[in-house]
C-alpha cells in the first residue's frame, strides 16, 4: 500500500485479521517442527547416540538450540499477536475515527481564523 505525502497507511481491520492469521498459521508450523526436532533428538539420545558426544550435544541442545526454537520463538509470536491486537483495538470501529472527524472539521472551517 502506497503511502501518502503525510506519511499515513489506512491500516483496516481485514489487514488485521489477515496479520493475525497469518501469526497463527505460524505458529502453528512452528510448534509442528519443534516437536518433530524435539522428538528426533530425545529418540537420538541415548537410544542411537551415547557417550560424552552425545552428552556434550544434549548440553549444546539444551542450552542453545531448544531455547532459541523453543520458548524464544513462542515468546516473538506473542509479542506478534499482543502488537497486532493492540493496532486492532485502536482502530475505530464505528466509521467515526479521528481522521475522519479532523477531515471534516478541516473542511467545514475554512475561515482561516486558526480556530
Amino acid at each position: 500500500m502506497p503511502m501518502g505525502s503525510t506519511g499515513t497507511v489506512n491500516i483496516t481491520p481485514e489487514m488485521m485479521t489477515a496479520a493475525l492469521n497469518a501469526v497463527e498459521e505460524y505458529e502453528s508450523v512452528t510448534n509442528n517442527l519443534y516437536t518433530r526436532l524435539d522428538n528426533v533428538v530425545s529418540g537420538l539420545i541415548p537410544g542411537s547416540f551415547s557417550g560424552s558426544a552425545a552428552q556434550g550435544f544434549e548440553t549444546f541442545y539444551t542450552n542453545n538450540i531448544e531455547p532459541a526454537t523453543g520458548q524464544a520463538v513462542k515468546d516473538i509470536i506473542e509479542l506478534l499477536k499482543n502488537i497486532i491486537n493492540g493496532i486492532n483495538d485502536a482502530i475505530p470501529k464505528d466509521g467515526d475515527g479521528l481522521d475522519d472527524q479532523l477531515g471534516n472539521q478541516n473542511s467545514s472551517n475554512n475561515s482561516g481564523d486558526g480556530n
